[in-house]
């Protein structure tokens, strides 16, 4: 019954073969299969695990009295076995009974090779309230989404995509069990501040999702009001954005050491980015079941999008209109219109919300003649994360959007991307859809929305490149530092320097 049968189908055979020789195509092949012999593996052993429980939970009960109880003896029994500790080993049961008593669909999946273990704990999470008289439809209908799609460069959801999908299927089935459920994860807010190594504190915490999305939004202003020559790193920036806001300060100051600093030019001209947006239909607004998306988040039930809207501003997302500009930034509606669609970073598996996305053209803008050039229209441009930005301008990785999206990595496997909006959850995103949205509303505290365009980074440099960089920027900082100061000392009255252009900071 537990033979793993894996090691029969040729895996160790395949593995000893790998040769230097291997070409990229079939290396990442083999990879592949790899990873789906890898998620049968861990099938079978969750397996055993949860007959090893099912065993001693029987001779416990049996024993009539007993100290300890089957769960601590088998935490124990895995622990020894497979050098983990007690909560590595109680995760392990109970996704392992999971697959024996509820989700008897997603252990066959996981069987085929056809879901990994990191997918498998997603769904897991995501359905562990769900009532055991539902449970067997959530399931059929998310693993419908889930799975990757038949055609050639299906792919199948997972992270925040995958979350959605169960969470909008939950939503529909159990508004009430979700409605349950989040009030009590409100009741159990909290954040703590706990030592760490090396001189430093963790936070962790828990709290409403649209203090959260807010939060987020501020670090990202506070970070980004220092100069373009400040050398620290965009997740040093917002950690000293933290400190500015304990401290009651409205920016973070600049450490560029120049004399001449802009970031009294860039505090003046500094506007506040728009905090939540939350995308919902009419009929959700009007007391319907449909559930919303929040930007950065993901699905939240109908009855909290209405909470979250009653204190917000709500405007209607207006479709583009039918005339083609000139222009290469596209105006608010199209920038509005674009983002309500995507969702997010509509790159393979990127969970980066939209409104932090750069609007990029399939077709490149030709500045020299608009007319001819990638028109800026919604059928010609994508939202990336700045990171995919790069990837996709950097040559090695090729974008179609003729009839949708298909990515061409650079071995020339195809893949196409899913949806993570509100109009397209679980489905295949066709760029440019010209579906009508125009009943969508979107609800947030501000909706002042720029579009977030900036010109492509150079290639990316070796780690080696970068160390090397990082020696010459300190230098500089340190010197620039030692000027300055020797300037103050001789110049204590100085006023202060025109500043410099207002450009984002560095990513």
């Amino acid at each position: 019954m537990f033979d793993t049968g894996v090691f029969d189908r040729g895996v160790r055979e395949t593995v000893c073969c790998l040769a230097d020789g291997e070409s990229d195509v079939g290396l990442v092949e083999l990879m592949t299969d790899l990873h789906r012999s890898e998620a049968v593996v861990a099938e079978r052993k969750l397996a055993v695990i949860a007959e090893l429980f099912v065993r001693r939970t029987t001779e416990v009960e049996s024993d009539g009295a007993w100290t300890s109880t089957a769960h601590e003896v088998v935490e124990a029994e895995i622990g020894a076995a497979l050098t983990m500790g007690r909560a590595a080993a109680g995760r392990l049961i109970g996704l392992g009974m999971s697959l024996r008593t509820r989700l008897h669909a997603t252990r066959e999946a996981m069987s085929r090779g056809d879901l990994d273990l990191y997918r498998v704990r997603l769904i897991e999470d995501a359905t562990a309230n769900v009532s055991d008289d539902r449970i067997g439809e959530v399931e059929h209908q998310l693993l419908e989404q889930v799975l990757a799609p038949p055609r050639s460069g299906g792919t199948g959801l997972t992270g925040r995509r995958l979350t959605n999908a169960a969470n909008r299927i939950i939503a529909r089935l159990d508004p009430a069990g979700v409605r349950a459920k989040r009030e009590k994860a409100q009741a159990d807010r909290f954040v703590g501040v706990g030592a760490a190594e090396d001189g430093m504190c963790r936070i962790l915490g828990s709290i409403p999702v649209v203090q959260g999305r807010a939060f987020d939004a501020r670090l990202r202003e506070l970070a980004n009001t220092v100069c373009p020559r400040d050398l620290r790193t965009y997740e040093q920036r917002r950690a000293d954005g933290l400190s500015a806001l304990i401290d009651g300060a409205g920016f973070v100051h600049c450490e560029c050491g120049r004399v001449d600093c802009g970031q009294d030019s860039r505090l003046a001209t500094t506007a506040r980015k728009p905090l939540v947006h939350l995308i919902m239909l009419d009929a959700t607004l009007a007391g319907g079941d449909e559930p919303a998306y929040l930007d950065g988040y993901g699905i939240v039930d109908a009855a909290h999008a209405r909470e979250i809207a009653a204190d917000a501003e709500v405007e209607p997302v207006r479709a583009p209109s039918s005339v083609v500009p000139t222009t290469y930034r596209p105006g608010a509606v199209l920038d509005t219109w674009m983002r309500v669609l995507a969702g997010g970073c509509e790159w393979l598996h990127c969970d980066v919300a939209a409104w932090n996305t750069d609007l990029d053209h399939h077709r490149p803008f030709d500045h020299s003649d608009p007319a001819t050039g990638g028109p800026t229209v919604a059928g010609n441009m994508t939202a990336y994360c700045r990171n995919h930005h790069r990837l996709k301008h950097s040559g090695h990785w090729a974008v179609t959007a003729d009839g949708g999206i298909e990515l061409v990595a650079p071995t020339g496997h195809r893949y196409r991307p899913r949806s993570s909006g509100l109009v397209g959850v679980g489905s295949d995103h066709a760029a440019g859809s010209d579906q009508a949205a125009g009943s969508d509303h979107a609800a947030g505290s501000d909706h002042a929305a720029g579009s977030d365009h900036a010109a492509v980074a150079a290639r990316r440099r070796t780690r080696a490149q970068n160390r090397a960089a990082r020696i010459r920027a300190e230098r500089r900082r340190r010197q620039a530092h030692l000027d300055a100061v020797r300037h103050r000392r001789a110049t204590p009255n100085r006023s202060s320097g025109t500043g410099a252009p207002d450009e984002p900071a560095p990513f």
